[in-house]
This record gives structure tokens, C-alpha cells and sequence, in this order.
């Protein structure tokens, strides 16, 4: 099965703008917290690594994973990324990646790796690992890497780029089988695959809850298009992009303005799509799709009875994981870890609750059908990053405070 994961939370007082997604076990997306240097981001929130952040995992084995790391210095921000052998429970100490001006956007905000030595940090720029970590180098990749898959030494990749104003960012598919140390271009690209422009970048650039690049096999996937009225365009390929079949993700009537999608190893489709968010509400819909996006059916819990409903409106769109064709896990900001068991038509809170619904949750993966992790804010302890790993497929969760050093 394809595996894949991501980050991520803004920090360093990064100027506050939506999420992504990235899958594992077919998922998609962080949620971005906004948070800046305050006192919750300036804590000691690893152990020897005072002001760095956790903002964002990614795990190619129970064990075996990579953090990234924010914090700031003399008005400096700067990433910093370490490995983990145990789950998170340490990570190495911690390598600079980049620096930027803090009130800017991250120069990247998402984690992927192939379980090979090569790493990659991505959304806006690419940042790459071929060491395990211990050195990191610019990618030099034009226009936005909105996403990262990997499986084995196999990498693609998806990039915007946007010709000049006022005309659409066309999403294109890279490429490669070394480890991401060369990419080309896939054999054809998916016909009408763009995102709309806004002052040379793409205008869903890092939209919450947005999917880009779903990989379900070493040569199928699908790549996906920010949701126009109620449907999120997606095109499918079976032959790594010899040939593309187009489909379309259904998100009912929520106005979406982003649609996340996860597929389970049956190969069933699962996909909650999000509209506008506001004062910690955003009215969600879901989808299942058993036939690869060709018909879907439809749930909208809520609507058009309510607005809003307890606990799917609550918070807002983030990642969520598939791990069979009716369980389904969500995170979010300002959301606690979420589960579906019947595919989607009714959601409930896991207990004891995961995360919290002021920071929220950020992050969740598969490394397999069993084994899992989320990433999210601990309010019984100070609001701190904290990992929860499952081996039991989310039926039981333990908490995992990081440390680094």
C-alpha cells in the first residue's frame, strides 16, 4: 500500500494562512495553526531544545520518522528538522534547514520520506535530505511544490506554476526514481489540472484541507484540483501518467472551498470536503466512493437542518486516514481527533479526547493498517506538541511527549 505523510502548523510568527494535505495510508493535509512567537511558542516544547516547535511529523515505520522543527532567534526564524528512531519519543539533535524572515510565510511547511535516507520539506519551497536528515539542501524546484509522495526510492511530486496574472496555475506531475536526487516530467500531464491565481501564486496555495496528490501504487494516483462548486475536479492514472481518466471528487451543497480525500487498502475512496471557515465552525460534507471517484455518495450531517452540528462542524478541515473502508480518522485546528466507522455518516469525538479545541490537531497517519499516529496540541499538558501512536488501527492511543537532544 502507498504511504505517505506531511506537516503542518505555521509558527515563528509566519503570517497566518490555511493548510494542506498529504496522505498516508492515502491521506490528506495539516491544519495551520497561526501560531506565532507568544509565550505557547516559545516554551520549551522539546526537552534541551528551548523555542523550537514541533510543527510537523512524518514516519515511514512505527519507529522510524523524521519532526520538524520551528524557532526563532535575534528576529530570525528559522526550521529545523530531526530524526526519531522510537515513535517520537526523541529526535536527533536538530539540523537547520532554512531561515526567513519571521512574519513571513514558511518557506516549507509539509514532511515526506521514503524510508531511504531521502527527505523532503515542501509547500512553498522543496528542501531535500539524502543523509537521513543530517544535511539538508535546497530542492530548485519553479513555482510551488504543493506535494510530496513517496514509495521506495519511486517520488512524485506536484508543482503550480503560474504564467504570469490573472490567469490559472497549472498543477504539473514530477517524476523520480532515485530518491528525489532527479525528476522529470510524467509522460503526460492531466489535461486542465490548475488552481486560480492571486498575485503569481496559486490562490489555494496551502488551502486547508486540500488535497493535491493522492498515491495509491507504485504507478496509480490521482491528482486533484481545488473544489469549484460542488465538486473538486481529480484525474486518475493507472500507468504513472502515460494516460489520465478524468473523475471528480462530489461535496454536496457546503459552498467547498477545499476537499480531502484518503484511500483505504481496499482501494475505497473517502473524502471530506470543507466551506468557508469562521469563528471555529466550517460546515463539512462527506463522501465515499467504492469504483475509484466515479460515483460517490454523500453525507451532510448537518445541512440543511442546521448550519452547524457537534462534532463535525466544530473546528476546522485538516488531514484525515483511512485505515478501512468505514474508519476514517480527522484532525483539524481547533479540533480534537475525530472517527467515522460507518464511512463517513456519523462522527464522534475518540476518548479520552486527543488534542484540544483551542490549538486542535494538526496531523494523522498510517505507516500501516495497525500502526498510526497523530499530532496535535495536549491541553492537559500546557498546550505542548505532543504525538499519540496507535498499534491497534485507533482503537487505543498513547501520548508521546517529544524530546530532542
Amino acid at each position: 500500500m502507498a504511504l505517505l505523510a506531511t506537516t503542518v502548523a505555521l509558527g515563528c510568527g509566519a503570517a497566518s494562512r490555511p493548510a494542506q494535505a498529504a496522505p498516508a495510508i492515502g491521506s490528506a493535509v495539516r491544519a495551520a495553526s497561526g501560531a506565532t512567537p507568544t509565550a505557547r511558542n516559545a516554551a520549551t516544547t522539546a526537552s534541551g531544545t528551548a523555542g523550537a516547535r514541533l510543527d510537523g511529523i512524518t514516519f515511514v515505520s512505527p519507529e522510524a520518522g523524521y519532526g520538524m522543527f520551528t524557532s526563532r532567534a535575534a528576529g530570525r526564524c528559522q526550521i529545523l528538522a530531526g530524526r526519531t528512531a522510537d515513535g517520537g519519543a526523541r529526535f536527533t539533535t536538530l539540523t537547520h534547514v532554512t531561515t526567513w524572515r519571521c512574519g513571513e510565510n514558511l518557506p516549507a511547511n509539509f514532511l515526506a520520506a521514503d524510508g531511504h535516507g531521502d527527505a523532503f520539506l515542501y509547500d512553498p519551497g522543496l528542501f531535500v535530505s539524502h543523509d537521513g536528515g543530517r544535511t539538508w539542501a535546497p530542492g530548485h524546484q519553479p513555482g510551488t511544490v504543493l506535494a510530496v509522495a513517496t514509495l521506495g526510492r519511486s517520488g512524485w511530486l506536484v508543482r503550480a506554476g503560474c504564467p504570469r496574472r490573472g490567469r490559472a496555475c497549472r498543477l504539473r506531475l514530477l517524476e523520480s526514481a532515485n530518491g528525489g536526487r532527479t525528476w522529470a516530467a510524467a509522460p503526460t500531464q492531466p489535461a486542465g489540472a490548475t488552481v486560480p491565481e492571486a498575485g503569481g501564486q496559486p490562490a489555494q496555495e496551502g488551502a486547508a484541507g486540500q488535497t493535491w496528490l493522492l498515491r495509491t501504487g507504485r504507478s496509480s494516483g490521482y491528482v486533484l484540483s481545488s473544489p469549484a462548486s460542488d465538486r473538486a475536479p481529480m484525474w486518475f492514472t493507472a500507468d504513472a501518467g502515460e494516460t489520465w481518466s478524468k473523475r471528480q471528487v462530489r461535496c454536496g451543497p457546503v459552498g467547498a472551498i477545499s476537499a480531502t480525500v484518503s484511500a483505504a487498502p481496499d482501494g475505497t475512496l473517502l473524502a471530506v470536503c470543507a466551506g468557508q471557515p469562521g469563528m471555529g465552525f466550517q460546515a463539512k460534507s462527506v463522501g465515499r466512493s467504492g469504483d475509484g471517484g466515479r460515483s460517490w455518495a454523500v453525507y451532510t450531517p448537518c445541512l440543511p437542518v442546521r448550519p452547524y452540528c457537534r462534532p463535525l462542524d466544530f473546528g476546522y478541515l485538516g488531514q484525515i486516514a483511512a485505515v478501512s473502508a468505514g474508519t476514517v480518522f480527522l484532525v483539524g485546528d481547533r479540533s480534537s481527533l475525530l472517527v467515522t466507522t460507518d464511512g463517513g455518516a456519523h462522527w464522534r469525538a475518540v476518548r479520552p479526547l486527543i488534542g484540544d479545541t483551542s490549538g486542535g490537531t494538526s496531523q494523522v497517519m498510517f505507516v500501516s493498517r495497525r500502526a498510526g499516529f497523530v499530532l496535535g496540541d495536549d491541553e492537559r499538558n500546557n498546550d505542548v506538541p505532543t504525538i499519540w501512536r496507535t498499534f491497534d488501527g485507533g482503537a487505543h492511543w498513547a501520548r508521546v511527549t517529544p524530546g530532542a537532544g
